[in-house]
């Protein structure tokens, strides 16, 4: 009795949803056909009467009903669903009905004939698709029901019986999100999806994902466990005497391999949108095996990107959504200028960021989703995958801005269609396991407030012929675009010349053309300056390698000889909290401005530099930074910047949200999981504990 009345009240919910779409869908077409009889030539009306108009909101209707009605009966015709097969059907009924609406309902004396109104018709063909994308962008059930039909054999996936014994994991990670901003974003009702988890049972975790607070290094540790010598986002190899750089494919590749030992947490699972694969056996959109995927890898590859481009409504939809961010990020940058927001960038429009924000945050986003979805009704056991969207717009327009907040709507939108692909279309019951890898920290820019970089400072504090140089920093979403361009250009590669794959082929080449483009306008990353000292930025924490004096780890004496003042005048400054060197004889040692600590025997003189960082544990942020400096690839001088008094800090990169270093909620990460067992936290230090505890999940789900 229970089920049939959940039963009723979904059937009842369903067909409100479907007559609200429709009533808006009926407005959009008065308002598209009061247009055409603007601009359609060899077209004139009766004279206007009341008449003519009750006519006029018969052919809307007609014409509403009938676009509102193909792609259910397609559905319902099992015919295939490609861009080519919608939008030729689309085409020859609006041909159709316009010639029958004109004559029949409007007196409209059309001197055309139906071929000479193919023009008329793509117009109202084109504007309906994008009407019924804006009003259907909410529409759960049609989304899951093009998704599931796009599934080979989608019948046999629909409502069978789980598979009983077997359990699975699907970890969502929201790229750069704090503890504490999440809960402000379920608080305040952004994420109802998340709201709705926390109602049912699962448990909010905040951890420490410890230093360096950025990606790669925490994705290694929640992955394989291991994340030694990951010192930043990019860092000086001394040895090998080269940048690396977390988001450029071959050193996500040399990380990769440098930490994978065969029990990567997704080994026979699934990565999409990653900087490490975890030895997942699939991998998509993941820089350290993009340009080394296998045929087969490849292949697998071709399928979702294939039945995700050539999909009406699924890339229909996200092409709508991208226009319509578009026109959000174009509204907000303008906002923050008018009302003179500070801190702000202000070449954030119009710059190549403004594409990168709608690709990260729409285009990826969906992609990513779409093909997680897809493994989980196709029964990986274990899936990944990371939307980088909110991280991107917080580095431009900071962490707690509306900006970056909003970008957390859509996703949540996203993980309900997760869970309902789990509940209804999954062959095992998975757990769900929403999770963050670092958070972020905001301010303004240490050459906002100084007026120079810290590159430019060490260069004015060195003698005239020391070179000094840095990597000129770039957004991590930049390679997940060239990651997407370089999966297309390799799927249409696997396209074989048959009749029916020559259009899928020349479409994805058109996409990553358009992609490249996005790409070319940006500066490309490269040294600037010498390299007689390298300044490796990386959110407000730097690393400085002086390659002049020696191609080993450099002593505080050694750099005092060769640049006298240095290190006391960066110790000093007001923007720097606190310097980390190594002595003499081995010890490292946090230089702050009223005392130092010698991390390697815990020793303090003066004021503990470490006290304004501790965030309520000094003896886990000594350990943290110990460990830190004493990976072989940590720079010669560690240098973080200051904490001020409300909160904020000064990134060495031009973005106004960072993450890399210490001070604010960069350090903040957070796991929503089911409860699987009452887990405190506070035990986690680094990212590697999170690889121990997801294992020991997996275990016990399988086992129970």
């Amino acid at each position: 009795m229970r089920r049939t009345s959940i039963e009723r009240k979904r059937l009842f919910r369903d067909f409100r949803r479907l007559v609200i779409s429709f009533g808006w869908f009926f407005v959009a077409e008065v308002v598209i056909l009061a247009l055409l009889a603007l601009i359609m030539p060899r077209l004139s009306f009766a004279p206007l009467s009341a008449g003519l108009v009750v006519r006029g909101l018969i052919a809307a209707f007609v014409i509403a009903a009938a676009n509102f009605a193909i792609l259910p009966v397609l559905l319902w015709l099992r015919a295939p669903l490609i861009v080519f097969t919608v939008g030729a059907t689309t085409l020859i009924v609006n041909v159709l009905l316009l010639v029958l609406t004109a004559d029949l309902l409007l007196d409209a004396d059309l001197d055309l004939a139906p071929a000479d109104m193919l023009p008329s018709a793509l117009f109202l063909s084109l504007a309906n698709a994008f009407a019924n994308g804006l009003i259907a962008l909410d529409d759960d059930y049609t989304y899951l029901r093009f998704v599931i039909q796009t599934v080979r054999g989608a019948d046999g996936y629909v409502d069978r019986p789980k598979v009983p014994g077997r359990r699975g994991m699907v970890l969502l990670e929201i790229d750069g999100l704090s503890y504490e901003r999440m809960r402000t974003a379920v608080e305040r009702g952004w994420m109802p999806a998340v709201r709705d988890l926390l109602k049912a049972g699962h448990c909010l975790m905040r951890f420490d994902c410890g230093l360096p607070s950025q990606t790669s290094s925490s994705q290694a540790g929640i992955m394989y466990g291991d994340n030694e010598d990951i010192p930043a986002f990019r860092w000086y190899d001394k040895r090998r005497s080269r940048m690396r750089v977390s988001n450029n494919p071959d050193d996500a590749h040399f990380i990769n391999v440098r930490h994978s030992n065969g029990r990567g947490l997704l080994r026979q699972g699934a990565s999409i949108n990653n900087l490490i694969n975890g030895d997942a056996a699939r991998s998509l959109l993941t820089l350290s095996t993009i340009a080394r995927n296998s045929k087969l890898q490849t292949e697998r590859a071709l399928d979702v990107l294939a039945s995700f481009w050539f999909n009406p409504y699924t890339f229909g939809r996200t092409l709508t959504l991208c226009a319509v961010d578009l026109c959000i990020e174009v509204y907000q940058a303008l906002r923050q200028r008018v009302r003179n927001i500070r801190p702000r960038l202000d070449h954030r429009f119009p710059s190549p960021y403004t594409g990168l924000r709608v690709i990260t945050n729409v285009l990826l986003r969906d992609l990513a989703v779409y093909a997680a979805m897809q493994e989980i009704i196709r029964g990986a056991p274990v899936i990944y995958m990371s939307f980088i969207g909110y991280d991107e717009v917080a580095h431009h327009a900071g962490p707690d801005t509306p900006d970056a907040m909003n970008t957390l709507k859509g996703f949540d939108r996203h993980i309900r269609h997760v869970q309902q692909t789990i509940r209804y279309f999954a062959p095992f019951d998975y757990d769900l396991v929403i999770l963050s890898d670092h958070g972020q920290s905001s301010g303004a820019t240490f050459r906002q407030r100084y007026g120079k970089t810290l590159r430019k400072l060490i260069d004015d504090l060195t003698r005239a012929e020391v070179h000094v140089g840095e990597e000129k920093p770039s957004e991590a979403g930049h390679s997940f675009v060239q990651a997407l361009v370089a999966e297309l250009n390799a799927a249409s590669q696997q396209l074989k010349s048959q009749e029916g794959r020559r259009i899928r082929r020349a479409a994805m080449r058109a996409t990553a053309r358009t992609l490249e483009g996005v790409e070319k306008r940006r500066q490309q990353p490269a040294i600037q300056g010498g390299e007689d000292i390298v300044v490796c930025a990386s959110g407000n924490l730097a690393h400085i390698y002086f390659n002049s004096i020696g191609a080993h780890r450099v002593a505080l004496r050694a750099i005092e000889a060769e640049h006298p003042g240095l290190v006391d005048a960066l110790v000093q400054h007001e923007g720097i909290g606190f310097v980390i060197v190594a002595n003499d004889d081995g010890h490292v040692l946090v230089l702050g401005k009223r005392g130092a600590r010698d991390l390697s025997i815990g020793a303090v003189t003066g004021e503990d530099p470490l006290a304004p960082f501790a965030d309520g544990d000094l003896d886990r942020r000594a350990e943290q930074l110990l460990r830190l400096a004493q990976f072989e690839s940590s720079g010669d001088l560690i240098v973080n910047s200051a904490l001020y008094p409300d909160g904020s800090v000064a990134a060495f990169e031009e973005l106004i949200g960072s993450h890399g270093g210490l001070g604010g909620q960069q350090t903040h990460a957070f796991i929503l999981h089911p409860c699987i067992e009452r887990t405190d936290g506070n035990h986690i230090n680094n990212s590697v504990d999170v690889y121990t505890l997801l294992e020991a999940w997996k275990r016990r789900s399988a086992a129970n």
